[in-house]
């Protein structure tokens, strides 16, 4: 759905990192132009020289495409792109410095060398974190060499600069090629983390300059997002064609990890009230009750006065074990002294839970809006029996560190429109 982004602002190749990357050195400069007000005073904090720090401005608003800087005779004020990059590049340095801080928790104490990780977000280099991708998606130093179009030593030489600096071992040399260590899956999620916060700059200064472009690969989980999301991203595509959308479906815990190491941009779906999670921001978009759901004619419907315990007589299509749905039911049959139905037949996905209702005469839980909403042409029925206390929270779940990028904004902005405005 939506066109193809451009490969500039949002590489799909696995190995590939987002342009301005090349520029990690210049942003460290940005940071200190920002605080200090001017190009000496910067140049003194970071023990560059002032003309060096004016060139590494220079260059950077070059790449750029806009000012990000007031020039006056008191100092320079960034501009409202400035800003923003500013609050970014801030973002991409506190995942750099907590990626460091990580992969040496995660090391054995007696594998740890003498070493300066703290310096890790201002020394780390482009090619380091270029390599760093590219053996993770490649498997092998010359696999990535051939990716990044340099020689396997250049390659081999950027992750020896990455342990050096961190005083850890990142990888292990196997027969089958380079894997990365508990210490180096620790960095590696902080680098992922860093590369989106660049991406999400480069989208933010496409908008300034009018683009509007990007790339969002949205997590989806069982029941509800039907009922909004098709809508919505339809919505978001046919107003700015050149935002790519990729839908991946999978368990909560598995979207979530997804999320906090940058494959995957939000999750639509259940929102979980008792996350402690800092990391994670949740918008509420509406309430979606459940319902009990059954085939037309099935014999649960023709019962004058049905009760739940009577329910229990037919076989059931159960939600996954530790999911909202499966806690729901739990909850639903408990609160009445009775087990829940055995789950023999359990399944994640709305459109096959539906397929075995209609087709087998097994009940489930499904989503009373969703249900609402499609109809299926009079096959599929709601049990008419209350069920207090099932309404969840629906809405979608993103990073909670930094802002989200101009096209992932657009996206959330749809959703809440989509459910502004149902069909």
């Amino acid at each position: 759905m939506g066109t193809a982004a451009p490969p500039e602002t949002a590489p799909t190749r696995p190995w590939a990192v987002p342009r301005l990357t090349e520029r990690i050195r210049s942003m460290r400069v940005l940071l200190a132009v920002a605080g200090h007000g001017s190009t000496a005073r910067a140049a003194e904090a970071i023990h560059l020289s002032q003309p060096a720090v004016a060139r590494s401005i220079v260059e950077l608003e070059k790449a750029c495409g806009l000012e990000l800087f007031v020039r006056t005779a008191r100092g320079m004020v960034a501009t409202q792109p400035g800003t923003r990059l500013v609050g970014r590049t801030g973002t991409v340095f506190e995942h750099l410095a907590c990626g460091a801080a990580e992969a040496l928790a995660a090391a054995p104490s007696t594998a740890r060398q003498p070493a300066s990780p703290e310096r890790f977000p201002s020394v780390v280099s482009a090619g380091s974190l270029r390599a760093l991708i590219a053996i993770t998606a490649c498997g092998s130093e010359a696999s990535a060499a051939q990716s990044l179009g340099v020689t396997q030593p250049a390659v081999h030489a950027a992750l020896q600069a990455l342990e050096q600096v961190l005083g850890v071992r990142l990888f292990y040399k196997m027969a089958a090629g380079t894997r990365l260590t508990p210490a180096g899956e620790a960095l590696l999620r902080r680098v992922k983390l860093a590369l989106a916060e660049i991406k999400a700059m480069e989208n933010d200064l496409a908008a300034w300059r009018g683009d509007i472009r990007g790339r969002i690969v949205v997590g989806v989980l069982p029941l509800s997002v039907s009922m909004f999301l098709p809508r919505a991203i339809e919505a978001l595509v046919h107003e700015h064609p050149n935002i790519a959308i990729q839908i991946v479906d999978g368990t909560y815990e598995s979207l979530v990890q997804q999320l906090l190491s940058a494959d995957v941009d939000a999750i639509a779906g259940a929102l979980r009230g008792d996350t402690a999670r800092d990391e994670i921001r949740q918008l509420h978009l509406f309430d979606d009750e459940l319902a009990v759901i059954a085939r037309a004619g099935h014999p649960c419907l023709k019962r004058r006065a049905l009760r739940l315990k009577d329910l229990l007589q037919w076989e059931w299509v159960t939600p996954l074990p530790g999911t909202p749905a499966d806690r729901a039911l739990e909850e639903l049959f408990r609160s009445e002294g009775l087990e829940p139905p055995q789950q023999g037949l359990q399944a994640s996905s709305p459109a096959l839970t539906q397929a075995f209702v209609m087709q087998t005469g097994r009940l489930a839980l499904a989503s009373r809006g969703q249900v609402l909403a499609e109809n299926h042409g009079g096959q599929l029925c709601i049990v008419p029996l209350a069920l207090p206390s099932t309404a969840r929270r629906i809405g979608v779940t993103t990073r909670a560190l930094g802002e989200p990028a101009h096209d992932l904004q657009l996206f959330l902005q749809a959703c809440q429109a989509a459910v502004a405005s149902p069909a």
